[in-house]
């Protein structure tokens, strides 16, 4: 179980250094646009990070989300990069906004006030958490996949790609 974090940690560390040396612009570029993919694969691939990024299986993000990519033959580094939304200053409002959406599905009595949200939040309210969480999840993916659909077919037509081949 350790290894498998451990191996998390580091992958995450070669994507950063991978990234800094190329810029953004070029990698943009390298890694997105010019991927031999059709861009429903794309768009998929964003989906699936968002997904994973505001799901609520901390700790488990980088594993599950190039697991499932491979898994599901989608564009590995798209969907690690999308899973990296859930980044610490955001946390603590992706945590608030599960719960409180999974109070409206739910119900319960223990309102939270956001500059108030800790773990002690998530142990009393862990039901109202996961399902908010997962709702929260499925909303974003879904939005952020059609949205990347649209801007992926904009900026890069399938007809273009396929005559550059």
């Amino acid at each position: 179980m350790f290894a498998k974090i451990k191996n998390a940690l580091s992958s995450q560390r070669v994507f950063y250094r991978y990234y800094r040396r190329k810029g953004w612009k070029r990698f943009v570029k390298e890694n997105i646009l010019e991927t031999n993919a059709p861009n429903y694969i794309k768009a998929q691939s964003i989906a699936l990070g968002l997904f994973i990024g505001f799901s609520p299986f901390w700790g488990l993000h980088t594993f599950l989300v190039v697991f499932l990519a491979s898994t599901l033959k989608l564009n590995k580094m798209l969907s690690f990069i999308a899973s990296q939304i859930a980044f610490p200053p955001l946390v603590p409002f992706i945590i608030y906004g599960s719960i409180v959406t999974g109070r409206q599905f739910i119900g319960g009595e223990n309102p939270v006030a956001l500059n108030d949200v800790g773990i002690e939040d998530i142990k009393r309210n862990v039901l109202q958490y996961l399902v908010g969480g997962m709702l929260w999840a499925t909303v974003i993916s879904l939005i952020g996949g059609l949205v990347s659909y649209v801007l992926l077919t904009r900026l890069q037509p399938e007809n273009k790609a396929i005559r550059n081949k």
